[in-house]
């Protein structure tokens, strides 16, 4: 059986939307997740669940070759020589792929690890149980479970959720006496008195050990661990440098999973900088919410009637939802308002960096069309400076 006779039996397998490169991207990428979760297990003494290579790499090498058969080019002959095309930028491929401008330079492999582009392919692509998806779940499940143990009513169990998801933006390395200042802030136990908030605890760090005060080589904006020999870091739009940061512990300290740093810290960093920028609004005129309804929303302003200003209902609302992602065009075909956030007025809210970058915006919108109509792209800085302007009387439009 020739190459070409193998592809088109397998066809079947792979799809009628053989043309969407974004698809065939996210099962490579979320492929390449599986490998480099099983190999990092191993290295930990834990047996392999299989020998094989996971399925959604398979379908995605399938995919590639369908493709470069339609190009009348020559398929890939081995999964090595794939892997050697992840090392590349997108353009550079032999199999020529339909993806936006803003994406052409990205990899898929970048050093030893997933490039950010392939994180992110990796969450959205269909039917996929990597260890990034995995622990980000977890986490965020037993999150929610904490805070609903730590409130009576709904205002209760919002802070206490908003206290937590702090936590993991604030603290991506946690000694054990700062563990200690949580689990007695949050206390309350299961009936076979394990605490709910260490539950959560557990899934997002993991545990070092290192006795009286211990070091580790941080970045010095965003906090996050670095490698030894890493002059920069890795965190998108994060200009730190490498710094040492001296914990006081009893026995150990603990650093957050990847998963969790990818999911939830790293994109987080733009939420709280939106926070701390509208804490600085006059309180009279303008109401911060934080994740609103337990994650409806990221952030939404609240601007009272000046007639009724007890009375939410006749505020007028902003609403937002702050992503990082490399990818424009991910972003864009998988960004869902949540339907449960009213609101005058709805944003996509992005980071500076990824504002400015070369056609990303222009990428994202056209993504967009009849997806999330009436939601406005609009950069952080942009947003606060029309809250202000509306928080103070003025007209920001």
């Amino acid at each position: 059986m020739t190459v070409q006779q193998a592809a088109h039996e397998r066809l079947a397998e792979v799809g009628n939307n053989v043309a969407d490169d974004y698809m065939t991207l996210k099962l490579l990428a979320a492929g390449l997740a599986r490998v480099l979760w099983e190999r990092q297990r191993v290295r930990e003494g834990v047996e392999p669940t299989t020998g094989l290579l996971p399925q959604a790499w398979r379908t995605g090498v399938t995919r590639l070759s369908w493709r470069a058969l339609e190009q009348s080019n020559r398929p890939p002959m081995s999964d090595m020589e794939v892997f050697s095309w992840c090392r590349l930028p997108l353009v550079s491929w032999p199999v020529r792929l339909d993806v936006s401008h803003s994406d052409a330079d990205i990899l898929l492999i970048d050093g030893q690890e997933l490039s950010a582009f392939a994180d992110e392919a990796a969450r959205l692509a269909p039917k996929v149980d990597v260890e990034g998806e995995l622990t980000e779940n977890q986490t965020f499940a037993k999150l929610q479970a904490a805070a609903e143990m730590h409130g009576r009513t709904e205002q209760e169990i919002q802070r206490a959720y908003v206290a937590l998801r702090l936590f993991l933006i604030e603290y991506p390395v946690v000694s054990d006496l700062d563990l200690n200042k949580l689990t007695g802030r949050f206390n309350r136990a299961d009936r076979h008195g394990r605490l709910y908030v260490r539950e959560f605890f557990d899934a997002a760090y993991q545990y070092r050990k290192g006795g009286g005060p211990a070091s580790c080589r941080v970045c010095s904006d965003c906090g996050n661990p670095l490698h030894d020999g890493s002059e920069v870091c890795g965190t998108p739009g994060c200009t730190g440098v490498p710094t040492i940061e001296q914990l006081k512990v009893l026995e150990g300290y603990y650093v957050q999973h990847r998963g969790v740093r990818v999911c939830m810290h790293d994109p987080g960093l733009v939420e709280k900088r939106l926070f701390d920028g509208l804490r600085h609004l006059p309180k009279s005129s303008a109401r911060l919410h934080e994740w609103p309804g337990m994650d409806a929303c990221d952030v939404a302003v609240e601007f009272p009637d000046p007639a009724a200003p007890d009375d939410s209902e006749r505020s007028e609302w902003w609403a937002g939802d702050a992503k990082d992602y490399t990818s424009a065009t991910l972003l864009g075909r998988s960004f869902k308002w949540d339907r449960r956030m009213l609101a005058r007025h709805r944003f996509l809210i992005l980071p500076q960096h990824r504002f400015e970058q070369r056609h990303y915006v222009d990428d994202l919108k056209r993504e967009m069309q009849g997806r999330s109509d009436g939601v406005r792209v609009i950069s952080e800085g942009d947003f606060l400076a029309k809250a202000r302007t509306r928080a103070l009387g003025g007209t920001p439009w």
